[in-house]
Formats: structure tokens, C-alpha cells, sequence
């Protein structure tokens, strides 16, 4: 293992005793904590500070460069919790744009906060008026990007902007079979889920409804729109976001450096075959202390 501190890599100098990186592929900055022994006080000689870059590495794991965001001397012990946002990305905002694109909004949000930007897949929407109101600069984009079918995420220094349905279009790059060795749980979770949205936004109205043919509609409040293609487009990313969770499962294993959040692979399960097939990886738990991987994902949605 390597955990490298401002550059420097520490793994040799300290006593490791608690470890966990954590991906999200949507709606949440990745995460790391470390915790190791610290009896005599040494680690704070060093003068650590919150907005100090660390990276850990494991195998295929790599958490990219992440941010300090707290630290805690406890008890013997020093923990450091660190994550793929910048300090920045707490302070919250108020700012409009008319004519602006989608893809404009992201370069110049990743730009004020010292980031890389890449888009994948993603329609470069144009908004004739669009505001921000007293919300974090990320979670404005990623709440946006939900709406139009997208997921933001930031790693290794780049914040990110992908079309899931295109993502969830590319063949499996991996298999995997849960046998006996591997613990699992798959939940069925429909009875959550809406036949249709309806978006109304003043004189603005669209709807777009489910191929799965659930029964309930999901009427959203606060959904602001200028037109009724745009209240449209906006149904369906609402549609798709309450629905893609409408069959998820987890498995926990020896560790799984290959897996990361936001990737796509074929699942065997012996003992639940119903469940065979490509799946989404939408969280990854790496516990590098304990050597053990849980895997979240979810199985694919399609046509919208």
C-alpha cells in the first residue's frame, strides 16, 4: 500500500489502523478516512492542515488526489478525513445565467474550484435562464445534471460529467461470480418506483412516462422551467433518477481492487440466478485494514 501525504509517501512511518475509501457515482464526493497511532503526538509536529492532499493506492485501487477536510487527535490515535472535493466546495452560492450551456457551467464551476473538466456522453443543453440559490457550486451542477439524465462526479482532481443512459449502454468490462465465499443481498424494491412524472413550472408544463408501467406519478415541487420541451426533459431525467434503484443489491468479498464506482459488470449468483446480468456499480467500500470490498450496485434501466 502507498498513502502518499502532499506527495510524500507516509504508509512506512505510520501504524495503520483503520482505512476505508468509499466511491460514489453520483450525488456524492468519494471518501477516505485513515486512522492510525499517534500515542506520543508526532503526527501533529508535522503540522497537517486541512486542504493537504493525500492519496491512497491499493492494488487497481487508487482514491486519486483527495482534500483534508478534517482531523482528529483522539486517544492515541490521529484520524484524517479526506474527500475528492476541494475546501471550496462548502461554500455556497447565489449567481443566474441567461443563454448559458450546460457544458459551460460545468468547465467554469470546475475552473473557480482548481479542477480538470471531461464530459462523457453528455447534450450540451442550452438554458435561456437558469439561478443558483444560496447552494454549494457542485451541488447546484449535480442537482442540474440529474434533471437532465446525467451524474456529476470529481476525481483525481477533474470533475466529471457523464450521460448515464450512455454509460450504461457500453458492454460489461468485468464478470463476477458470488458463490459461497461471498456474501450478498438483493433487494426488489418496485413498489418505490412511478409510472410517470409531471413537471409544472408556471405556465410551463411536461410529462414523461415509464415503459415499466408502475401506476404511481411523481408530481415534483420547485422544478423551475422556461419551456415545455425543457419541463419535458426534465420529467424524464426525474423519472429516471426515482426509478433506476427499482432493483438493487450489494455483495461483500475478500478485497476488490478492481471495481470502482460507475462501472458496469456481469454478475453470476449461483444461488439467485435471477439476478444474472449486467448491473451498475453505483458505490464502492474498500476496507484496506479488514482486506474486504462491498459492492453496491443496482441492475441497468432502459429506454429512458
Amino acid at each position: 500500500m502507498n498513502i502518499y501525504y502532499n506527495g510524500v509517501d507516509i504508509y512506512g512511518d505510520i501504524s495503520l489502523n483503520y482505512c476505508v475509501h468509499e466511491m460514489f457515482a453520483e450525488k456524492q464526493a468519494d471518501g477516505v478516512v485513515l486512522r492510525f497511532n499517534d500515542p506520543k503526538g508526532v503526527w501533529s509536529e508535522w503540522e497537517p492542515a486541512e486542504g493537504d492532499e493525500i492519496q491512497v493506492k491499493e492494488g487497481y485501487a487508487d482514491t486519486g488526489i483527495m482534500y483534508v477536510h478534517r482531523m482528529t487527535p483522539e486517544n492515541g490515535f490521529f484520524t484524517i478525513r479526506a474527500l475528492s472535493v476541494p475546501l471550496s466546495a462548502k461554500t455556497k452560492n447565489s449567481n443566474s445565467w441567461e443563454g448559458v450551456h450546460l457544458l459551460q457551467l460545468g468547465e467554469m464551476i470546475a475552473d473557480e474550484h482548481g479542477l480538470a473538466f471531461d464530459s462523457y456522453g453528455v447534450t450540451d443543453q442550452v438554458y435561456p435562464y437558469i439561478a443558483q440559490d444560496n447552494e454549494s457550486d457542485f451541488a447546484f451542477l449535480s442537482r442540474l445534471a440529474m434533471l437532465e439524465g446525467c451524474q456529476m462526479i470529481v476525481y483525481d482532481g477533474r470533475l466529471i460529467l457523464y450521460d448515464e443512459a450512455e454509460l450504461e449502454a457500453i458492454p460489461p468490462t468485468g464478470e463476477l461470480e458470488i458463490g459461497d465465499n461471498g456474501m450478498f443481498a438483493y433487494y426488489d424494491n418496485r413498489s418505490q418506483c412511478f409510472g410517470s412524472c409531471e413537471v409544472a413550472s408556471g405556465s410551463c408544463s411536461g410529462s414523461f412516462d415509464a415503459p415499466e408501467g408502475y401506476n404511481n406519478t411523481l408530481r415534483p415541487s420547485g422544478i423551475r422551467a422556461t419551456s415545455d420541451g425543457e419541463a419535458e426533459r426534465f420529467a424524464r431525467g426525474l423519472l429516471r433518477n426515482a426509478n433506476k434503484y427499482a432493483y438493487t443489491g450489494r455483495f461483500t468479498k475478500a478485497l476488490q481492487t478492481e471495481f470502482a464506482a460507475a462501472s458496469l459488470f456481469d454478475l453470476s449468483t449461483p444461488k439467485a440466478s435471477i439476478w444474472n446480468g449486467p448491473v451498475f456499480v453505483y458505490k464502492v467500500r474498500h476496507d484496506y485494514v479488514r482486506n474486504a470490498s462491498t459492492i453496491y450496485f443496482r441492475k441497468l434501466l432502459e429506454d429512458y
